[in-house]
């Protein structure tokens, strides 16, 4: 699917949770861990993986750490059971085996990891690793937002919901999905929560609220969100018009879209936005776009 781009990202190891507990060992030496993980304490086997996997008082040797990992997960300990998914997943240490990636997300799902629930989730809906399964899916998106709230499952679940898959096609409740996912950051979701209000999707027709979108994800480098946020400064539909904006955003836009075509489109725009401003204000909005430029790495359309 091409509603979220950064899945890489999230089914790679977990940092929150190795720094977790990695910040554990600190408090007993690694001779005392490797006993008690001997011994056969599921938590400590855990947290010796992840001093293996990081090379942390111990050369890194991922071997090991997978080795510690499986003792841990064939007793049931959910964290190591995710991070052997992973290490499946990413042919970290192992060959890639999506399906016996999928066996130990599972595990781990079943345990209560958000971030397994969510993988989960994710192979039910592509059927790699799973059989296709969007009612699965959607099951598991809710699990791994359950507790506290999960952007990206939340994205796929407004996405499952607007296009009907694995339930009827329900555009109020997948705008509810968008809304969430969107006041936690994500992009995508802010995108299409905008174009929802700029089209009446879902929603009533509401500009205002559709620029109040669009400028979330344009400060973070959008391009789509920053090309649309400057017709509407240009236009002066749901803001007050203001034309140094509208040059501001169209600039940043044409300088980041790498479409020949569209950044001759973009530019035009810019030039009529620009013929409506002194030379100092011209001059202003332009210092401010090589300023922005200069701090922010571009970013691509969802």
């Amino acid at each position: 699917m091409h509603v979220l781009r950064s899945r890489t990202v999230r089914l790679s190891l977990s940092i929150p949770l190795l720094l977790s507990a990695a910040a554990a060992v600190s408090a007993q030496s690694i001779a005392e861990l490797q006993k008690l993980a001997s011994a056969g304490d599921p938590e400590s086997q855990f947290r010796l993986g992840i001093e293996y996997a990081l090379g942390q008082n111990v050369p890194r040797d991922l071997a090991q750490a997978l080795l510690w990992y499986r003792k841990a997960a064939d007793q049931g300990n959910g964290e190591a059971q995710y991070n052997l998914a992973v290490a499946y997943h990413n042919g970290l240490g192992v060959s890639r085996d999506e399906a016996e990636s999928a066996r130990w997300y599972l595990k781990a799902a079943q345990r209560g990891v958000p971030d397994a629930q969510f993988a989960v989730g994710l192979a039910y809906e592509t059927g790699r690793g799973l059989p296709a399964d969007k009612t699965q899916a959607i099951a598991w998106y809710r699990k791994a937002e359950e507790k506290n709230s999960y952007p990206a499952a939340e994205l796929e679940l407004g996405a499952l919901y607007a296009t009907g898959q694995g339930a009827p096609k329900d555009m109020a409740e997948a705008i509810r999905w968008y809304r969430k996912a969107a006041g936690q950051g994500n992009l995508i979701a802010q995108c299409r929560l905008a174009a929802a209000y700029l089209l009446g999707v879902g929603v009533p027709v509401d500009t205002a609220e559709a620029a109040l979108w669009l400028r979330k994800a344009a400060d973070q480098g959008v391009i789509m969100a920053q090309y649309e946020l400057g017709n509407l400064y240009q236009s002066g539909e749901g803001v007050t018009q203001d034309y140094a904006e509208a040059y501001f955003w169209l600039g940043l836009a044409s300088a980041a879209e790498t479409n020949s075509a569209k950044r001759d489109q973009i530019l035009r725009q810019r030039d009529d936005a620009a013929s409506h401003l002194a030379e100092a204000a011209r001059t202003e909005a332009h210092q401010r776009l090589l300023k922005w430029t200069a701090a922010h790495a571009p970013r691509t359309s969802p």
